[in-house]
């Protein structure tokens, strides 16, 4: 018998089959193009804002600065239920702020799945190590200093008191706000492949905090900006509402021409 209802079973054969291509297989394939195009559009920006950085075989450094406290100087630590209590045998700090800049970067390296050779270079024992992806934290120290005058497509720096752009102008700035830079620039020292570099400061303790809660909440929003290219951005938040409510002052963005 080679038919069904006068239906021969080639017909009925391709029918069953578009119809269960059409009920289950096209759903299915829809659905994995949709999450294919939504990982792609959700993970593009990120990629190209770091470049090879993300790559966990590739060896990524962050540089802060560290503080040594006189022997006979006392160090107290409080405790709001117990009072106060001297801490004995610790000679090396860091700032608190550069403490919670180094969370925020380490946050989003996370993020991006970035979590091996990381390493994390005290100041006080850099030999001038280059040969990496960077990222420096802070705007005013000697690392920071050699970044401005080493790195390639520097948009812009900071000095004592003041940040200037890459033509040496002065950016004014207004009395009663913490203001921050974050720069991406190109790190001629990496002897294999691009490198990148990252630089994370402000002034005071309010200025790197909140350059690096920007960059934390909005590295997204940056890959989208300037994609592989490196870049500058200034940003400031009031000192009476801290750093949640940075915004980036959209007029002195500027990156590179590659």
């Amino acid at each position: 018998m080679t038919e069904l209802f006068g239906i021969s079973y080639e017909i009925w054969s391709g029918a069953i089959l578009g119809a269960v291509i059409g009920a289950i297989i096209i759903p299915i394939m829809f659905w994995i193009f949709s999450k294919s195009g939504t990982y792609w559009e959700n993970t593009r920006p990120q990629n190209q804002l770091f470049g090879h950085l993300r790559f966990q075989e590739d060896k990524c450094q962050v540089f802060i600065r560290d503080f040594l406290i006189d022997r006979s100087s006392k160090l107290i630590a409080i405790n709001p239920r117990i009072g106060f209590a001297e801490i004995p045998n610790v000679f090396q700090l860091w700032a608190d702020v550069d403490g919670k800049a180094t969370a925020d970067v380490l946050n989003v390296l996370g993020q991006i799945g970035k979590t091996k050779n990381i390493s994390i270079v005290k100041i006080s024992q850099d030999t001038g190590q280059w040969n990496s992806h960077v990222i420096v934290i802070g705007g005013q120290g000697a690392k920071s200093f050699e970044f401005y005058r080493n790195f390639e497509n520097v948009m812009y720096s900071m000095g004592d008191s003041q940040i200037l752009d890459k033509n040496g102008k002065s950016i004014p700035r207004e009395d009663g706000y913490g203001y921050g830079i974050i720069l991406k620039a190109k790190n001629p020292f990496k002897t294999e492949g691009y490198g990148v570099g990252f630089l994370i400061g402000g002034f005071g303790t309010l200025g790197t905090v909140v350059a690096s809660h920007y960059f934390r909440e909005h590295f997204k929003d940056l890959g989208k900006q300037f994609g592989s290219k490196c870049f500058g951005i200034i940003v400031r938040a009031s000192v009476t509402a801290g750093e949640e409510a940075v915004e980036k002052l959209n007029q002195y963005d500027k990156e590179s021409d590659e």
